[in-house]
Parts: C-alpha cells; structure tokens; sequence
C-alpha cells in the first residue's frame, strides 16, 4: 500500500519536477507537480457544469452584451498581436530541423520566446471564460462535450510542452495556426453578440470548424514525419501531445457532420418540398 501510494505521488507530483525544462522552472502556473493546473481546470468544470447551472436554475439569463463584445475584442487583439510576434520570432528553418531542442539554450532570442510561449499557454485559461458567459446566459447547449473537453485538455497541453520544452517546432507551428482561427472565431463571437440582425452577415461560421479540421490535418502529419525523423524526443510527449491531434480531429469532424452536413441535408430536402408544392403535385 505503501509503495502504491509513493508510485501515486511520484507521478502526480515529482515526475514533473524530474522532466521540468530548467528554463522554465520560476514561471507562474509552471514549475513545480501537476496541482495547480488540475486544479484549474477541475474547478472550471466545476463551475460550468455544476456550480453555474444550479446558480442559474432559478434566474434569468444574464444580458452580458457589452460584455462579451468587450471580452471578444479582447481575445481576437491578443491572438492576433501573439501571431505577428510569432512570425518575428519564428524561424521557419526550425520546422525542418528534427533535432529536440536544446534545453540549455539560454541565447536572447530563445529567452524572448520562452516569454512568448508563456503568453501563450496563459491565454489559454482566458478562454475558459466564453463557458462561463454561456453559463450565465443559460446557453447549454453551447457546453457540448467537445467544447468543455478542449477547454479542458488544451491548458493541460499547454502546461506540459511548457513544462517539458517550449520551443518545439510543432508547437509553435499548432500555435500559429490556432491563433489565426482564434482571431477568426472570437471576430464571429463578437458579432454574433449583437443578435439576430448579425445573423445573415455570419454565413462563413461553418469555415472556422473547416480550418480547425485543417489545423489538426497539417499538425497531425507532421507529427507523424516528427516521429519517424526525430532524434531525442522523449516518448512521453508525443504520446501526449501528438496523440491529441487525431482525438481532436474525429472530435471536430463528428461535430462538423452533426451540424453542417445535417443542416445542408435538411435544408435540401426543404427546398425540395418547396418545389413539389410550387407544382402542385404534392402538398405537406
């Protein structure tokens, strides 16, 4: 029992300490075991599947208008402002070059990236914040599995490349492509928090599930020429970390058939009855 418990404790405390990039160490929502971000993201699903829901239970739903614009705007100036820094800081040689990077590598421009890389895995928690909104606007069904599950699992991604290298290719590669879509998304969040009106101007929302799926494509197969071309990275990451990208992709794509495929089915077969009733030939 003894041994069981140590084993336990190891692997949800000290094993992370052990694989920590020195680098990284002092930095905030960083160093040390795994509780601090379990603990985040166990008290967001708490809070968004829980503790919201039976506050709301007997409320109306909250008009947080003003507030969403503002929060969106937010996030699509952040997101944007961390793409154009990666492209300043990013050389695109990185991408060919299968060699782990060096942990000890402690040049400006790499210290400059640590930072950026940190920017990056934080704004991943404010991005829990768009639950919560839906939440207080009893807006369930917006808190799909999928949606409570990447806001999940994708701080904890974070947390781990930054804990263990930071300045893998395949992730600022992930990081690129996700800022782009997010600039994209929290641009369509903002517009579509002014109601109805906005509706016949947000024709393109389905595209923003196309290029995630196109994200999780590229990622993925680089993954693979990753894995087969590496020398030096360690197993345990790309167990975790590459091995999200293909749970990902079958995640948004059955999402992407549900909504759209579904949507453009049944609005053919509309159109379709609308045409035999034109014609008289059958009325329903």
């Amino acid at each position: 029992m003894a041994h069981l418990l140590n084993t336990c404790w190891y692997y949800c405390h000290q094993y992370w300490i052990d694989i920590q990039d020195p680098r990284t160490a002092d930095y905030p929502m960083v160093g040390g075991g795994a509780w601090k971000i379990v603990l985040v993201i166990l008290t967001y699903w708490l809070l968004v599947k829980k503790i919201l829901p039976y506050y709301m239970q007997n409320r109306a739903p909250y008009d947080l208008k003003i507030i969403i614009v503002i929060y969106n705007s937010i996030m699509v100036i952040s997101n944007a402002t961390f793409f154009f820094m990666l492209l300043n800081y990013v050389d695109g040689r990185l991408f060919f070059d299968f060699k782990y990077p060096d942990r000890n590598d402690r040049s400006p421009k790499t210290m400059t990236m640590l930072w950026l890389a940190w920017f990056g895995y934080l704004s991943r928690f404010f991005d829990m914040f768009d639950t919560i909104f839906f939440a207080l606007r009893k807006k369930y069904n917006q808190i799909t599995f999928l949606h409570v599950y990447h806001h999940m699992i994708v701080p904890f991604l974070g947390w781990f490349s930054f804990k263990l290298n930071p300045i893998i290719p395949i992730i600022m590669m992930f990081a690129a492509f996700n800022t782009v879509i997010h600039v994209i998304m929290y641009s369509y969040y903002a517009l579509a928090a002014f109601g109805p009106k906005m509706q016949k101007y947000l024709w393109w929302k389905k595209y923003i599930t196309q290029l995630q799926l196109l994200q999780f494509l590229i990622c993925g197969l680089y993954g693979i020429i990753l894995y087969f071309r590496q020398t030096g990275y360690p197993m345990t990451w790309f167990v975790i970390a590459v091995g999200q990208n293909p749970i990902f992709f079958y995640m948004f794509y059955d999402f992407y058939r549900r909504s759209y495929r579904n949507e453009s089915k049944q609005l053919n077969k509309n159109d379709k009855s609308m045409i035999t009733n034109d014609n008289g030939k059958k009325s329903l």
